[in-house]
């Protein structure tokens, strides 16, 4: 992606391309001793160029908590917070528990996850190594069940599911070999980088333990470390080329341009990722391009005549 940036930079002559990577560790959160995030009014919680949902009903219901209480032993429904590493990752002190439907939205026009750390909380865990009052143990009495504990992440795009997902799983026991059947009890990494830009991933938990009422298993995870790459391409409009206007901009629907030379033109619009979206040739000094298919966000419009051209950037709401 930052090679097609590039390249679309040094060809529209757009001159700042800035790329942030953040890790957000949640250290600098404040926490009473043994406590978690709890928003009564369904506030998320923010990181830099992250934001991470957080529902609330009565209880936490859903969403993410970030959290410093310490359990990697107490079974059941009360221990919602502990992880089985204990602490967060690298031992730190403060780590996130997300939900099954979790939701975390990305702040910047163009936004990569990197990935982050994942691992079992306890209570899941407990719940697959020993079996609950809800859920059976993980292998069955034999050991030869092919129990399965997954998390998948899915990308979106303007309210649209993109097509890469990204799955893990927390616990897998549909090896041949019993000895290779395992429940995750440490943090792991989870590479997401192949969802592309995004502005939002969701997380889907599946396991093999379905009862009458869904999955039995308990739908929690950990996670740490959360990293994303914001980049945004500033541009500057070509002074010494032809001039054009552009109006409504921001636009709904369709968008006029006026072109003070009577010559033919080409249009192209390009998103902030370097790809190219919408043409069209103009034939008159005022045409309007209708580009109500295009999802919300930033753009770049590009009109060229012969070797000359002009930038300008639009928002489609």
């Amino acid at each position: 992606m930052k090679k097609t940036i590039t390249m679309m930079a040094f060809a529209l002559g757009l001159t700042t391309i800035k790329a942030q990577t953040n890790v957000a560790d949640f250290e600098t959160f404040t926490l009473s001793p043994t406590s978690a995030y709890s928003s009564t009014t369904s506030v998320p919680f923010n990181t830099t160029g992250a934001s991470f949902q957080h529902k609330y009903s009565g209880y936490w219901s859903g969403g993410f908590s970030y959290t410093n209480k310490y359990d990697s032993s107490t079974v059941g429904f009360g221990n919602l917070y502990g992880v089985k590493p204990f602490k967060g990752y690298n031992n730190s002190n403060i780590y996130v528990v997300g939900q099954d439907q979790g939701v975390i939205n990305l702040s910047a026009p163009s936004n990569t996850v990197n990935g982050f750390y994942i691992t079992n909380t306890t209570y899941a865990y407990k719940s697959m190594k020993l079996g609950d009052s809800f859920a059976k143990k993980f292998g069955g009495t034999s050991g030869n069940d092919p129990d399965f504990f997954k998390v998948t992440v899915k990308g979106y795009k303007g309210g649209v599911l993109t097509t890469d997902s990204v799955p893990f799983y927390l616990a897998d026991f549909r090896f041949a070999n019993n000895a290779l059947d395992y429940i995750v009890d440490s943090w792991q990494w989870v590479n997401t980088s192949s969802l592309g830009n995004v502005d939002s991933i969701k997380f889907f938990m599946y396991s093999s333990d379905i009862g009458s009422f869904g999955i039995n298993t308990p739908l929690f995870f950990g996670i740490d470390n959360f990293t994303n790459t914001q980049s945004s391409v500033g541009i500057a409009e070509n002074s010494n080329s032809f001039k054009f206007d552009v109006y409504p901009n921001p636009f709904n629907a369709s968008l006029t341009i006026n072109i003070t030379d009577n010559v033919e033109t080409t249009a192209v619009v390009i998103d902030v990722t370097g790809k190219i979206v919408f043409t069209q040739q103009l034939t008159e000094m005022q045409s309007t391009l209708d580009l109500d298919l295009l999802q919300s966000g930033i753009y770049f419009l590009q009109i060229s005549a012969g070797n000359k051209s002009a930038v300008k950037k639009i928002i489609k709401n």
